[in-house]
């Protein structure tokens, strides 16, 4: 679950998303991989190839899953400076993405399932730029709406296929 948090007026808006789900799964993971390795050299647990093996594939998949889904996103929109800029915050460091605001000419709600979404800007250019990486779970659509209002455009609902 990712918690985002809407802050600003009519002039700017700052969207905050916070991977609150995906960090607790790395840190239960880390806390066992710990315990584990504890108690291994406390000699409780045998070092033997199964149990390297398990925790390397622990570790590896708790690193994939923090690096793919664990991203602080600081997205902030500012009609005074005609500015967009988007900060990613991750174990691969800090990422900024800066465009002008007056140049996004849609605003694309990619829906996975019920209240999982995930925020495209079109670009005037015809680039894509997508909020975050991954998609949010959300139980109102009021940050939604506050950046369509600040942008001036109709949110466009995209859904997938169904089979």
């Amino acid at each position: 679950m990712t918690i985002s948090s809407v802050a600003g007026g009519e002039r700017t808006l700052s969207i905050r998303y916070i991977p609150l789900l995906t960090w607790g799964f790395c840190a239960a993971a880390a806390t066992g991989v710990g315990a584990v390795l504890v108690a291994m050299v406390e000699g409780r647990q045998p070092i033997d190839a199964g149990s390297v093996g398990a925790l390397l594939l622990l570790l590896g998949f708790a690193v994939f899953i923090f690096a793919s889904g664990g991203q602080y996103v600081v997205a902030t929109f500012d009609r005074d400076k005609d500015a967009l800029r988007i900060a990613r915050y991750g174990i691969r460091g800090r990422s900024i993405t800066s465009r002008i605001l007056s140049d996004v000419v849609g605003l694309d709600v990619r829906v996975l399932r019920r209240s999982q979404h995930r925020l495209e800007l079109r670009m005037r250019s015809g680039e894509r730029l997508a909020l975050t990486p991954y998609y949010v779970v959300a139980f109102s659509s009021r940050g939604i709406e506050r950046l369509a209002a600040l942008l001036g455009i109709e949110p466009n609902l995209v859904t997938p296929p169904r089979a």
